[in-house]
């Protein structure tokens, strides 16, 4: 029996069935269509600018399009939602409604064109619009379909947040500004996030006809446009009348503004390393930034009339590890001076500043303590003889001393000493803190290293003296807020966190409290404000030849690197670090803010104070009787008590020092005196220190010839002299010099069995011996000698 009921509900059953699989159809030919003709992608075809952030987010530096457009892609949250709103009034009001044609739109626009009999209006969408933002063409009706067919492509791949940051970002604006981010900074100086309603609605009216309505040059079509959308913003409740009132009295912008142009050298530098990086998320802190560019600007201005004639700084935050100012030059703009070369990081010699990670490394390996001493004497190490930047030798003192007054011989001797026991040396060091800069072998460098004998970048000098301020742990210096920089692995024995230690806590805690106490310039040349009392670690450099100065300060969590010069190496006798870079640290700390006193100043767990030796700085014996408190680290400072003081007899009579075996039927006295190495006990002798007046031992004691030998300080045994053609032999003297024991008077010396020179013990003379293999020999007056062998090279006169 035939039912009718059952006859619909089957042709609806049907008719479902085949609506649902003609959808299927279209769904599956939609999705081959976009896979075999996929839209382009708009920033391919209209690729954006680079853009540099600052931490603050705000832009530092924009960066022409390679087609030499201010194209600035901006994400949707930077935009203003006035300006939002104000598009899609204008443009698109359905925009969320639609699915790229807005069929409302297309047959509102037909009837009155056909009422018309011609185009007096149009139908596109901001996504048909985005389609002709990205392939332009002629306008047709050919290509008003294909644009409609691209705008559903488009709303299929993206969302409508995206579509609408396309657009926003790459709509045009009146000559090479395109996107609302450039047109926002070109016309009123601001990011797009500030715009106000009036701004909003010129820049929403500018895209629909660009050069009819620029607002400098056709001013009045610009403000009827804009105002008109005031008015249906208005209408549509989307702004109350005052507000409407106040956006249609608000002038419109009479000059064009310059692109943000902040820490220039930095987002130069920055791209550099993030090649292909559209947006580019820094760390630079955009108000310490300024404030350190105007003081370093000024300062440089005012050394130019000395013959320096560039700066460049560097501040970190030690606790972050972020980068927060970078200054290349005192003028990026300032051709005459190559101010677009960037002196952060030039590689250059660092001078005496790499010295505190000698001593910090030596107080780890226990071969120095801050109150231990060290030989300041006339050292040979080979060819090289270091000196002191005074000229002179002050035979021996405190390792603190040493540092605080930036002494060159006893920091290469400790760092001798270093490479000569087993752990890290300076140069092993530098390499774990990834100094790149030092790129050569170990042996090219040598022991010149911790007096600027390689050079390191101002960057790289800042990341070590951060790594100071962490307590020894060193980490790579964040630039990229977005993207931090990959660290190394976790050392099992730092407890503070990622990171390579350098050295121990306890080892950077001493190194700092040394540095802290270095005296500052004259407060009236550091631009103080009332902060002197903030301590500060500190150390200056100057390389050979006076052509760099520099200064290293640790303020608060911060970490300051100064360096001061000139970038052709031209130097000058006023490039001193501490007189010119020193005053310049000090007012960038003063202007720095101190929320934070940072890590270095805590004094460390493990570390401990003990009573020492005045004098000797090691532990007390029993002839000690001055003793002061120092730090030191238990189970690594060195242990062994004073040798300095020692106690001998003195014969009554003749004042000769006698021993167990010649003091028999004398008179004698006890007295304890100072018993140092011959090379120091003859320059404190010099100095006419009566504390190192030792009697000679009795001339006529039997053991006397069983004493220690003469030393030969140089020539070097086994050393090759080479003489240069052209030059004076006169001025191509070989130093000879010799140590011996205390208590000698005389010394002779014999060049090849001839005698040469006689004189006082610690007493130098030069001589010129011709090319050959020659032997010398010194004798002291008990008949003690010692012989070496030595070649001069070169053509006999």
């Amino acid at each position: 029996m035939w039912r009718p009921d059952l006859w619909m509900r089957a042709v609806s059953a049907r008719r479902a069935g085949a609506l649902l699989a003609a959808t299927l159809v279209l769904f599956v030919l939609w999705r081959v269509v976009l896979a075999v003709d996929p839209p382009p992608d708009p920033y391919d075809r209209l690729p954006p600018g680079a853009q540099v952030l600052g931490s603050d987010g705000g832009l530092l530096r924009a960066y022409l399009a390679a087609d030499e457009k201010w194209r600035l892609r901006t994400p949707l949250h930077r935009i203003s939602p006035r300006m939002v709103q104000a598009v899609l009034t204008h443009e698109d009001r359905r925009f969320r409604l639609h699915p790229g044609v807005d069929p409302i739109a297309v047959i509102r626009a037909a009837a009155l064109n056909i009422g018309e009999r011609r185009v007096v209006a149009g139908a596109s969408t901001i996504s048909m619009q985005l389609a002709r933002l990205v392939e332009p063409g002629e306008r047709s009706f050919r290509y008003k379909l294909f644009q409609a067919y691209r705008a559903l492509q488009y709303e299929s791949r993206y969302s409508k947040d995206e579509i609408l940051e396309m657009y926003l970002s790459l709509a045009p604006f009146g000559g090479n500004i395109e996107g609302v981010g450039a047109a926002s900074r070109f016309y009123f100086g601001k990011p797009p996030a500030e715009l106000s309603v009036a701004e909003a609605c010129l820049l929403a009216v500018i895209p629909e006809s660009p050069a009819a309505r620029h607002p400098f040059r056709h001013g009045e079509d610009a403000g009827r446009a804009r105002n008109r959308l005031v008015d249906r913003l208005e209408e549509r409740g989307i702004i109350g009348p005052a507000e409407a009132d106040e956006a249609r009295a608000e002038p419109l912008p009479a000059r064009e503004h310059p692109m943000p142009f902040r820490a220039p050298h930095f987002a130069d530098w920055a791209l550099s390393r993030a090649r292909g990086a559209e947006r580019l998320a820094g760390t630079i802190d955009p108000l310490i930034q300024e404030r350190a560019e105007r003081i370093t600007s000024s300062w440089v201005a005012s050394l130019r009339p000395s013959g320096i004639g560039q700066g460049a700084v560097v501040i970190v935050d030690s606790e972050s590890d972020e980068l927060v100012a970078m200054i290349g030059s005192a003028s990026f703009t300032d051709s005459a001076h190559a101010g677009e070369v960037n002196g952060a990081v030039a590689p250059r010699s660092p001078g005496s500043t790499l010295k505190p990670f000698v001593y910090a490394l030596a107080f780890d390996r226990g071969l120095a303590t801050p109150a231990g001493l060290v030989e300041d004497v006339p050292v040979h190490y080979g060819p090289y003889s270091p000196d002191n930047y005074d000229g002179f030798f002050r035979g021996v003192l405190t390792a603190e001393e040493a540092l605080r007054s930036s002494r060159n011989v006893p920091a290469v001797v400790l760092a001798a000493e270093l490479e000569r026991t087993a752990g890290p040396g300076l140069f092993d060091c530098l390499r774990q803190a990834g100094v790149r800069s030092i790129d050569r072998s170990r042996e090219h460098y040598g022991l010149s290293l911790v007096l600027g004998g390689g050079d390191v970048t101002l960057l790289e000098l800042a990341g070590l003296y951060a790594a100071l301020a962490r307590q020894g742990v060193w980490r790579p210096l964040r630039w990229r807020a977005e993207a931090p920089a990959p660290l190394p692995r976790r050392d099992k024995e730092d407890k503070e966190g990622e990171g390579t230690r350098l050295f121990s806590a306890e080892a950077a805690w001493m190194t700092l409290s040394i540095l802290v106490d270095v005296t500052r310039p004259e407060l009236d040349a550091v631009w103080r404000s009332g902060k002197e009392e903030i301590p500060i670690p500190w150390k200056t450099g100057t390389s050979y030849g006076h052509r760099d100065a520099w200064a290293v300060g640790i303020a608060g969590r911060f970490v300051i690197a100064v360096w001061l010069g000139n970038f052709d190496g031209r130097g000058t006798p006023l490039l001193v670090g501490r007189d010119v870079a020193g005053p310049l640290l000090f007012a960038l700390a003063d202007i720095l803010p101190h929320d934070h006193p940072g890590r270095w100043h805590l004094m460390p767990r493990r570390l401990r104070h003990r009573q020492v030796c005045a004098i000797s700085g090691a532990p007390p014996g029993p002839f000690c009787t001055e003793r002061v408190w120092t730090p030191y680290i238990p189970g690594v400072s060195p242990e062994t008590p004073c040798s300095v003081h020692r106690e001998i007899e003195i014969d009554r009579r003749s004042g000769f020092a006698v021993c167990s075996r010649c003091r028999r039927e004398r008179e004698t006295v006890r007295q304890v005196v100072e018993w140092w190495p011959p090379g120091v006990a003859e320059l404190l002798r010099r100095r006419g220190l009566p504390a190192v007046q030792v009697p000679p031992h009795n001339p006529a004691c039997p053991v006397i010839l069983g004493g220690g030998l003469p030393e030969i300080v140089s020539p070097r045994e086994g050393m090759e002299y080479h003489m240069r053609p052209g030059l004076p032999r006169e001025d191509q003297q070989i130093a000879f010099r010799a140590n011996v024991p205390s208590g000698c008077r005389s010394v002779f010396w014999f060049l090849d069995g001839a005698l040469v020179w006689r004189g006082p013990p610690g007493g130098t003379f030069f001589l010129s011996p011709e090319p050959g293999v020659h032997t010398v020999t010194v004798k002291d007056e008990g008949g003690r000698s010692v012989t070496i062998r030595f070649v001069v090279v070169g053509e006999k006169a």
